[in-house]
Formats: structure tokens, C-alpha cells, sequence
């Protein structure tokens, strides 16, 4: 159903007098579809006054999981699909068993291919499906848990990375073009290129804590807080506003 799929939203698309989307890279895709209207990337954003830093919801997340609180947890959510990157966090898993893994997010087992379910019901003892959950609980988790490993192999922005930058969690993603020109490695982030670098960076921030990538990591988050997003967002609609009432004005 792909190729139809694609001539409907291209279709779509070209309703709009302009199209928002949250990356560079995500515009790209778009234009790659030979969609010609003016394409503004505009960032999900993420609301730094609610996901922050604060240890003490950091340990209701271990108390709701019974994880000991010198026992390292790692942390990851995503739909259960290949894409999401379960199959590589099942993977690290596997080579750190003196590690807690605990991934967020579920999906209904009908629908998950066979290979996914397989590894579901295999998999390691170290690791903790925790469903969908709550902001809240979420948020418990990135205050408590010491990573975020995001296998993700495609994306258009990653929300939960946002989160996790803005709650100053050490985070680890694949190394893909999404995160190009606003994540940098060893800034903010470290950016893995396969199964060995995700477990070399994770036992790397486990052993001391990148206390300097962790502020640049809430400052980037910060500069696409809601707020921020909202201005940029009016100053859009008021461009296209201006430019439709010219037209108006012309004929």
C-alpha cells in the first residue's frame, strides 16, 4: 500500500499554502516527493517546565520497579517494531547482564511481525517491558534511570530524545541523519554507528557521568521549548497570512 499511500499525501501536502515539518532532514524527504510548496521545519518542541532534572521523582521510578538504588538501569520507548530499535536494545542487553533495561511502550501483539514476538518472549532476564505509560512515569524514568539508549534506525525528529535532553539524562542514538546539525557527537549526545559503539558509549557514560554534555543536552533542549516553538509558529502563520491578504489585495 506504500506507493498509494504516498501519492495520498502528497496529495495532502499540496491542500496546504504551506507545510510544517519538524526537521530539515524531514523537509527533505518531503521535497524528495517533488512537493514544490514552501516547506518551514518547525520542531515539535518539548516543555522544559515539566520534563527536568529531579532526583527525587528519579527514585519513585526505582521503587516502582524494585531496581536497587546502585543497580545501573538503562532506559529506552518506542513502539515494538524493528524499527524502534527493540531487536538491538534486546541485543545490549544481552552483552551487559550486570545492567537493568527497561523499555517504555508496547503494541498489540496481533499486528507485531513474528520475529518481533519471538524476541518479546525470549527475552533477556535483565530486561524490563514496562508498557505504555504515563508522561508522569516516563518522566520518573528519565530522572532515574542512568541513560537512554535510542536504537531508533528512522526518524523525523524524536520526541523522546527531546525529553530525555531536557530532563539531563547521558543519551546514546544511532548515528542517523535525523539528528544531523542539531545533535552533535560528544556534545550532546553520543551517536552510535552499530551494536558495538551503542555498548561502548552506554558502559562509558554508566562509568562517569558526562556532566558537561548533560547541560549542553538541557540547553538544546531548552532552545526548542514550546514556548519558543509557539513564536516561532505565529511568526509563521502571520507570513502566510500577510502573503494571502497581498494576493487578495492584487486581484
Amino acid at each position: 500500500m506504500a506507493s498509494f499511500f504516498k501519492k495520498w499525501i502528497c496529495f495532502c501536502y499540496g491542500k496546504g499554502d504551506i507545510i510544517l515539518t519538524p526537521t530539515r532532514y524531514s523537509g527533505k524527504l518531503l521535497k524528495s516527493y517533488g512537493i514544490k510548496k514552501k516547506i518551514y521545519p518547525l520542531t515539535n518542541g518539548v516543555d522544559c517546565s515539566y520534563f527536568r532534572k529531579d532526583p527525587d521523582i528519579g527514585a519513585k521510578f526505582r521503587w516502582r520497579y524494585h531496581i536497587p538504588k546502585k543497580r545501573k538501569v538503562v532506559i529506552s520507548a518506542g513502539h515494538w517494531i524493528e524499527r524502534k530499535g527493540i531487536l538491538d536494545f534486546f541485543a545490549l542487553a544481552e552483552k551487559m547482564p550486570d545492567v537493568t533495561f527497561v523499555w517504555f511502550g508496547g503494541g498489540t501483539m496481533f499486528y507485531i511481525p513474528k520475529k518481533i514476538r519471538q524476541a518479546i518472549r525470549n527475552k533477556p532476564e535483565n530486561v524490563i517491558l514496562a508498557g505504555h505509560v504515563e508522561p508522569w512515569q516516563l518522566k520518573e524514568a528519565y530522572c532515574g534511570a542512568d541513560a537512554f539508549v535510542f536504537c531508533s534506525s528512522e526518524e523525523t525528529e524524536g520526541i523522546v530524545v527531546l525529553e530525555a535532553l531536557a530532563c539531563e539524562i547521558p543519551v546514546i542514538v544511532r548515528d542517523i541523519p535525523v539528528y544531523g546539525g542539531w545533535l552533535t557527537h560528544r556534545k550532546q549526545v553520543w551517536k552510535a554507528k552499530d551494536l558495538r559503539e551503542f555498548q561502548m558509549y552506554t558502559r562509558k557514560v554508566l562509568r562517569k557521568v558526562p556532566e558537561e554534555m548533560q547541560k549542553e543536552g538541557r540547553k538544546t533542549a531548552e532552545e526548542r521549548d514550546l514556548e519558543a516553538v509557539g513564536m516561532r509558529l505565529k511568526r509563521i502563520y502571520q507570513t502566510v497570512v500577510a502573503k494571502n491578504r497581498q494576493l487578495r489585495y492584487d486581484k
